[in-house]
């Protein structure tokens, strides 16, 4: 399985090569045209596992000498990041155009890259991993199993809670924007108290940090803990919230806090209502 991200290549090269961005500029000279450096002859060098592997469009894995004449010499370079599970390897693939991707990604995540490419320059980073998400859970039922530790000592699955409404808050200790929106989330428990709805709240903090940090901050929804690697596969992004209809299935989804945090309440509020039955 293989995950693909674009990210920008003066922030790639400047944390894999730790040299800053006059370094990286690219310097294209009369002496060293584009398209002589694309057909230059790849040297394969060894396969790599556990590690870092630079390939150019074609899928040719680049030395360090290859790779930075690609970001020197060509024009409007961008890299494309997967996760190559196989080989347990990051992978950054260099390129110009999505086109020249074709034949080597699936054309369907080509397809998606430009669709995401869109959003980020209309709504930023946060717009393409809301799409990411909603993508992936939006109208999915929650995975079954006992992996949710509860602060009572007690564990339970998601499938507990059907029958009910679920609002479910991913956040952690660390989390400002987490811990701001937080008073508004308890009005929110007071507001359906009398109503079959449960409220949520699951951390990748431990149960004993859950436990000392409740004793000094309200927060009104039942608590458990899941793994790290749970909460960063439903939302890489916290505070998150997901509605849960009564059949288990997830219908709504909020990723990050507003910039105004109170409307944090009225979002909810009215994903609630939707979805009451």
């Amino acid at each position: 399985m293989k995950i693909l991200y674009i990210i920008s290549i003066i922030f790639l090269m400047a944390c894999q090569n730790d040299v800053s961005k006059e370094d990286i500029k690219p310097q294209k000279t009369k002496d060293t045209p584009t398209n002589e450096v694309q057909k230059k002859n790849v040297e394969q060098p060894k396969q790599i596992t556990n590690g870092i592997v630079f390939k150019d469009a074609q899928g040719n894995i680049l030395s360090d000498a290859q790779k930075d004449s690609l970001v020197q010499y060509m024009d409007n370079i961008q890299a494309l990041r997967r996760f190559d599970q196989d080989n347990n390897n990051t992978e950054y693939i260099l390129f110009q155009n999505y086109e020249d991707l074709r034949g080597f990604v699936p054309d369907e995540s080509i397809e998606n890259l430009i669709e995401e490419n869109k959003l980020r320059r209309s709504g930023g980073q946060g717009a393409v991993l809301n799409k990411r998400i909603n993508d992936q859970w939006k109208d999915q039922p929650l995975p079954d199993g006992d992996f949710l530790q509860m602060i009572d000592g007690s564990v339970k699955s998601f499938s507990e809670y059907k029958g009910k409404l679920l609002v479910i808050n991913f956040w952690y200790i660390n989390c400002g924007p987490c811990i701001v929106e937080m008073p508004y989330l308890n009005q929110l428990v007071d507001k359906y108290q009398n109503e079959d709805i449960q409220f949520l709240a699951l951390s990748f903090d431990t149960i004993p940090d859950i436990k000392s940090f409740l004793n000094k901050t309200e927060f009104k929804y039942e608590h458990g803990s899941i793994s790290r690697s749970m909460m960063y596969d439903f939302t890489p992004v916290a505070p998150g919230h997901f509605i849960v209809d009564a059949d288990g299935v997830i219908r709504d989804i909020i990723v990050g806090a507003p910039r105004n945090t109170e409307l944090i309440f009225g979002k909810l509020e009215n994903l609630i209502e939707k979805n009451k039955k």
